[in-house]
């Protein structure tokens, strides 16, 4: 069972995501934007990061990546991206463990969580 921290702002994908994740025994905590994500973060210290480049509260998900990797260097972190080229020549790419592009399917997203 894996800690997951899961970031995005879809109303509609994120509750189904969670329930995904934790009919394959994962503990899902969620955030719909950076502030939550960071407090969490820092109060839960997740075994994975699930996260939306584009988060409520940011010009983008970019420094989250940063500040999650610089506080835990063993976060597994997985991108979301409805544009996967928001990554293409940003160092914060080499900082992600993996991206996934939008739509996600379910079986997917429970692969990147078990490694």
């Amino acid at each position: 069972m894996a800690r997951v921290l899961l970031v995005d702002d879809d109303a509609d994908g994120l509750p189904i995501r969670k329930l995904v994740l934790e009919r394959n025994a994962h503990q899902v905590m969620t955030a719909a934007d950076a502030e939550t994500a960071r407090t969490l973060f820092q109060q839960t210290r997740p075994d994975i990061v699930i996260l939306d480049l584009r988060v409520p509260g940011l010009a983008d998900g970019l420094a989250l990546i940063r500040e999650f990797r610089a506080a835990s260097p063993a976060v597994r972190i997985v991108v979301l991206a409805g544009w996967s080229a928001d990554l293409d020549g940003r160092a914060e790419a080499a900082m992600v463990d993996e991206i996934l592009a939008k739509p996600v399917p379910s079986r997917r997203l429970v692969q990147a969580v078990e490694g």
